[in-house]
């Protein structure tokens, strides 16, 4: 959201009492829904709300103007200083919902996301249930319609103190869900979300049984955002941290056949699609998918313009597969060859 103001909104910010403003919409993160996330939008000048209405809801839907939020930050931030202020550690109940705001305005308010933390732990350990709640209020904000949100580096690292939090105190995380409702939604609202895809490998962490079916998940967003190379790269890692070899060369052997069908059907030829496929085929080393990966190349590249750029990526990724392929051999060959009589 821009930070610029013309003239008719500071002018509407002077004459209007903001804190009623305040306690309207931190009321939205007091009560959070207990299922699901709340989904957040801002409103522009062209959709203008009748006097007293601070914001729109229909169910979890919320849209916010613009004046609106930026008036309830104002008294947001007044509460946070005061706090601050103040030389003993109590953190007072009125400022964790300042701090919603302050995030909803400003993702990067690093003081909003520690004094949210300092509540957390200002009790000694954090019930299952604060930790939760604390849980829906980020996921809240890193899947919202909001550009900056998504892609975090400030609430992704509070994110990531939740979960080792939890981990430390033994409470379970459904890994699949926030992967899919979390990472992939933010992924897909701000595309190449490196961010929330190095989030995503926090959370495979220590659950082997689970990556086949995250990998299989995962192919299906690449699938619809064939260019993101973020989520490509995080599909190669699930495929490798698969235990079990024989499940490991079964679900990259299907993997890459549902990816080629798609690439020769639609004639994908950008880099994102082609690195993941000349990576997985050169280290899995299956000769079935190695064939489908050079006739699905051979005929993207006769279709392609001659001296075209489809025509490099597609060439540079068949020579880089079968280099690869030939070194990993070598490689092998070696280990198993009987020594050389002296």
């Amino acid at each position: 959201m821009s930070r610029s103001l013309d003239k008719n909104l500071l002018s509407q910010l002077q004459a209007e009492d903001p804190k009623p403003v305040y306690d309207d919409l931190s009321r939205i993160f007091i009560d959070l829904p207990e299922s699901g996330l709340l989904e957040i939008e801002f409103l522009g000048q062209s959709h203008p709300l009748d006097p007293g209405v601070n914001f729109l809801r229909d169910g979890n839907a919320v849209a916010i103007p613009k004046l609106r939020l930026i008036q309830a930050f104002s008294v947001a931030r007044q509460i946070l200083q005061q706090n601050l202020g103040h030389a003993s550690s109590v953190i007072l109940s009125n400022v964790i919902p300042a701090t919603a705001i302050l995030l909803l305005m400003d993702p990067e308010h690093l003081t909003a996301a520690n004094t949210r933390k300092r509540a957390l732990l200002s009790s000694g350990t954090p019930t299952e249930t604060a930790l939760r709640r604390e849980k829906v209020f980020v996921d809240t904000l890193l899947t919202a319609r909001l550009h900056r949100h998504t892609k975090s580096p400030t609430l992704w690292s509070h994110r990531r103190w939740l979960v080792t939090l939890c981990r430390k105190l033994c409470i379970s995380c459904d890994i699949r869900h926030d992967i899919k409702d979390v990472i992939m939604v933010a992924g897909e609202r701000h595309p190449r979300n490196y961010v929330a895809w190095q989030h995503a490998r926090l959370l495979l962490g220590d659950n082997p049984g689970l990556v086949a079916a995250i990998a299989f998940d995962v192919k299906e967003f690449c699938l619809r955002n064939h260019t993101d190379i973020s989520g490509w790269g995080f599909l190669s890692h699930c495929i490798a941290r698969i235990p079990e070899e024989e499940t490991r060369a079964e679900a990259c052997s299907t993997i890459v056949k549902d990816v080629l069908s798609m690439v020769d059907s639609f004639r994908w030829t950008n880099e994102s699609v082609w690195m993941f496929l000349r990576t997985v085929v050169a280290r899995e080393r299956d000769e079935q998918n190695w064939t489908q990966f050079l006739a699905t190349n051979t005929r993207l590249s006769l279709a392609a313009p001659h001296n075209s750029s489809q025509i490099v990526i597609l060439e540079r990724a068949r020579q880089w597969c079968g280099e690869h392929r030939r070194q990993k051999d070598h490689e092998s060959g070696s280990r198993h060859a009987p020594p050389v009589a002296p």
